[in-house]
């Protein structure tokens, strides 16, 4: 029936009604539905926990995670090297991305731990909840490997049971999706049960932090099993101390820095610690006069001096109350005071001691509460015979008194091999400086008269957080504390990081950081900030170290086959290849090594085909990368797989008198018979027509120089000769010359483009060789020795010079540096604790890209050390490694990566920031 004429249709706007009911309606239905009954995540969690963790957001945790600047450094650590591949499987899959699946998890995630590994988690879905209803629909539909659902009334739930055995329940309970590897645990939940047994209730989970991206509890059990691991003084003072409730942990991360606080009340049954621990925290004034360029401090501000040893005598009991009482009685007969009387009877609550950047002696910091008292006491201490006041030093018009013992009694404990520290002190604003080196001392203060101080730095704002740096009136509560730690990794490693565990492994990444302890109202709060620091440096390689699974030598050699690298190394008598994108091992024994029937035993050598440090080879996979070598003479040419390639083993019957060495593709040989061997990569096999008498100790070092190929050659005697050749051996006009004495490895060839050596502008073939004895000659290719060499240089020398493009260096036996230059300009510089000796190794690489090469160098221990043309060393270095190292772009990602093998039969690599 057609619609009567003046009268508007109403079924557009029904049609339009339905439409806003679908559009805003349901949605608002299904918002106040997921209201209805909506509990909090902690609610079905048992007290009975022993690690309780909370995530306000886990969208926003991944997040920060997956962009935190270090997280490829924590990656590397060896007990995280597993999460890899599923990171990057996560980041790869674009989860993230997703906008329903960051509405739908960004509720509260809730977890805890229990005895016998049982696990529960609860998630709050939020508004998204109501979904959870149709879960048992949609369970068909669902075809997750290893995922099934499971009926079974109120408790019907979803089950992934993996491969090794472990069952995860997962099923909805009111808006809270659970997630347990307890069945019971889980079905306790699903009927409402799991907390009938507690006696805390939710106020146990309550936290004190405010803002965090995941926080913890940890029970006092849990606590004391984590105690029984961790450093000695650490353990001995936790275990005086009580904790009444769960020690509470929250973790912010930010992109470039990692904010961790602790908080947990205490108690003591010991008086000396409960008279510290029922102090509240002060503002420590001592804080504001720290010199801007302190590099690490440690600031004790929880009580008088008296209380401290007291504190100390509790913690470590009867040794150091004997060590007290001795040094008593010392000063009683020395002085006629007590150490009380000296040290207690005008010192006020704060005590300090840093150190500043490029200065190695550190200034110790004491308050003064009774200057009249520290006079009275001194002046009585300067009387005896036993110490005296040298106030003769003056710098920069500021005279500086120094304590010592008197000439006469400096003789005498000189001769008994007694070291009696001399300091310098001084006295500015209540506060008695004392430093080792007047020079320190002068600069500290200097710097507190300047207000050069290091609440005033950016780094330590950023450490400190907001309140640092204000003045004293405005402070807030976050600049009360008894106890301060702020460090610098290049000069100090905290007592908290010596350990080996996860965490402090993580945590020595972060190579700058403030700890601070205050205390209020029993409650004790320790807030630690860490921050990557300053410089380019360098970040290990997720997946490594990886154990070789034997004994290693310490020289390793890098190829590339096609788009696949391989890091080459010999292990226990074995040749061995690893391939480090998956870290895989192939593998070709030694067939004359040690336990070979019917073969004398072997030294067994492995070195790249081609003669470049990390040669690019454009050849597919089954092209050899590599030459293996034993000492009889059997030579194969192997592929990455570490197999022999066709014509390969090849028996030359020569026994090697020296390692192998390699140019252009070729296998150099040096024989005990005195003549040098070649093998070519179809197996051919000849030889020099020079025979060197007594046969060679070390290969022949070569140089392609303009279009052309050099060796140069030192058979090791009394009588030794330095031989310059041409690739067929044969020697050039003028030589050889006779060395001017033993020495150890070959002549160094180089080529210099004239900008070094006097009245020549042309480029150059020299040779460079150091004897044992530490004379340097410079020979250029006529035989003839440049202008001011040879040289002279004090020290033992194992190991032969290596050329930078404009400076050669060399190291001698007690770890002395030199810089030589062509015109014989000596630098130097010793290497603390250094020894290098037949096993050191030194070679020249430029790491970032300025055509200046950097200098690394390792002796006879774990250490392999970087440095600038300067003398400064690398950032992150030294590095726990010996030998000869790869520095290369060994990823084939653009960047500069360094490898090489340590001591404890590992391999280690780095990447070289940008």
């Amino acid at each position: 029936m057609a619609n009567k004429p003046g009268k508007k249709s109403k079924k557009p706007w029904i049609i339009l009604s339905i439409i806003l009911f679908i559009i805003i309606g349901i949605p608002l239905i299904v918002l106040g539905l997921s209201f209805i009954g909506r509990i909090d995540p902690d609610s079905v969690i048992p007290d009975s926990f022993d690690l309780y963790a909370s995530v306000p957001n886990p969208v926003d945790l991944t997040e920060k995670v997956l962009s935190h600047e270090s997280l490829p450094e924590i990656l590397a650590v060896q007990e995280l090297a597993p999460l890899v591949p599923v990171l990057a499987d996560f980041e790869s899959s674009g989860v993230l991305g997703n906008r329903f699946v960051r509405f739908a998890a960004k509720g509260r995630l809730d977890a805890a731990s229990y005895e016998e590994g049982r696990l529960l988690a609860s998630w709050n879905m939020g508004i998204c909840s109501p979904l959870l209803r149709f879960l048992p629909a949609i369970a068909g539909r669902l075809t997750i490997p290893n995922l099934y659902y499971v009926q079974a009334g109120k408790n019907s739930r979803f089950e992934y049971r993996m491969d090794n055995g472990t069952v995860f329940y997962i099923g909805p309970y009111k808006n809270l999706l659970i997630l347990s590897n307890n069945s019971a645990l889980f079905e306790s939940v699903l009927q409402g049960t799991s907390r009938d047994r507690d006696i805390r209730k939710s106020s146990a989970k309550d936290f004190f932090a405010r803002d965090y991206d995941v926080a913890f509890l940890l029970s006092s059990s849990a606590l004391s099993s984590l105690v029984g691991t961790a450093d000695p003084n650490i353990a001995s003072t936790v275990n005086l101390l009580r904790f009444p409730g769960a020690v509470e942990a929250s973790l912010r991360v930010l992109p470039k820095q990692l904010e961790l606080s602790i908080v947990t009340p205490l108690d003591s049954g010991s008086p000396a610690l409960k008279t510290i621990i029922e102090r509240n925290s002060a503002a420590a004034g001592l804080t504001a006069i720290i010199p801007e360029n302190t590099q690490y401090l440690t600031l004790l501000s929880a009580g008088p001096l008296r209380e401290i040893l007291d504190a100390g005598s509790a913690v470590s009991g009867a040794e150091f109350d004997r060590t007290y009482s001795q040094a008593d009685s010392a000063a009683k007969s020395l002085f006629g005071l007590s150490l009380d009387d000296i040290l207690c009877s005008w010192t006020g609550s704060e005590f300090a001691v840093f150190g500043l950047e490029g200065r190695p002696n550190p200034v110790i910091a004491v308050e003064i509460r009774d200057e009249a008292k520290r006079r009275e006491i001194f002046n009585k201490i300067f009387q005896s015979i036993f110490i005296e006041e040298n106030i003769n030093l003056n710098l920069d018009g500021n005279r500086i008194p120094r304590i010592q013992v008197p000439g006469f009694l400096a003789v005498f404990l000189k001769w008994l091999n007694v070291e009696v520290p001399s300091p310098y002190y001084t006295v500015h604003d209540n506060y008695l400086l004392v430093s080792e080196s007047a020079e320190t001392l002068l600069a500290a203060v200097n710097a507190i008269r300047g207000n050069a101080v290091l609440p005033k730095t950016e780094l330590w704002r950023t450490l400190a957080g907001n309140s640092a740096g204000r003045p004293a009136s405005s402070r807030g509560s976050g600049d009360l504390n008894s106890f301060s730690l702020y460090y610098s990794l290049d000069r100090s490693l905290p007592f908290f990081l010596r350990g080996n565990s996860m965490a402090a492994s993580v945590l020595k990444l972060y190579r700058q950081g403030l700890v601070r302890l205050s205390l209020e109202q029993r409650t004790a709060r320790i807030s630690l900030s860490v921050i990557p620091g300053a410089g380019k440096g360098i970040m290990p390689v997720p997946g490594f170290p990886v154990e070789t699974g034997g004994r290693t030598d310490n020289r390793l050699y890098g190829v590339r086959s096609g788009q696949e690298s391989r890091l080459l190394l010999v292990r226990d008598n074995a040749a061995l290849a690893l391939n480090p994108a998956d870290r895989t091992f192939s593998e070709m024994p030694n067939p004359g090594g040690p336990g070979s029937p019917g073969r004398e035993g072997s030294l067994l050598y492995l070195i790249p085909a081609e003669d470049e440090n990390f040669p690019v080879r454009n050849a597919g996979g089954d092209d050899g990368i590599a030459w293996v070598v034993n000492s009889q003479g059997r030579v194969s040419l192997v592929n990455k797989n570490m197999e022999s390639l066709r014509g390969f083993p090849v028996i030359t019957g020569v026994r090697l008198s020296s390692a192998p060495a390699v140019q252009g593709g070729k296998l150099y040989l040096s024989g005990e018979d005195g003549y040098v061997h070649i093998v070519d990569k179809q197996g051919a096999v000849s030889r020099w027509e020079t025979r060197f008498t007594p046969p060679l100790l070390s290969p022949p070092s070569f140089l392609e120089w303009h279009n052309s190929v050099y060796a140069a050659s030192y058979p090791k005697s009394f009588l030794g000769e330095l031989w310059l050749q041409d690739l067929a051996g044969k020697a050039l006009p003028g030589w050889p010359v006779f060395a001017s004495g033993i020495a150890f490895g070959s002549p160094l060839l180089f080529g210099s483009n004239g900008s070094g050596v006097s009245n020549n502008s042309n480029a150059r073939l020299l040779m460079a060789f150091i004897t044992q004895a530490g004379e340097l000659t410079v020979y250029a290719e006529d035989a003839v020795p440049l202008p001011t060499f040879p040289l002279s240089l004090e020290g033992v020398f194992y190991v032969q010079p290596v050329f930078d493009g404009e400076f050669l260096w060399l190291l001698n036996d007690r770890g002395m540096l030199y810089q030589i230059s062509l015109e014989g300009e000596i630098l130097s510089q010793e290497i603390p604790r250094l020894s290098v000796k037949e096993s050191g190794f030194i070679t020249t690489a430029d790491v970032d890209g300025d055509g200046i090469g950097e200098i690394f160098f390792s002796g006879e221990g774990n250490v392999l050390y970087g440095y600038k043309r300067n003398f400064m060393s690398l950032d992150g270095f030294p590095l726990p490694v010996r030998g000869r190292p790869v520095i290369a772009d060994i990823n084939g990602d653009g960047k500069i990566e360094f490898a090489g093998a340590g001591m404890d039969n590992r391999i280690y690599m780095w990447q070289f920031r940008k």
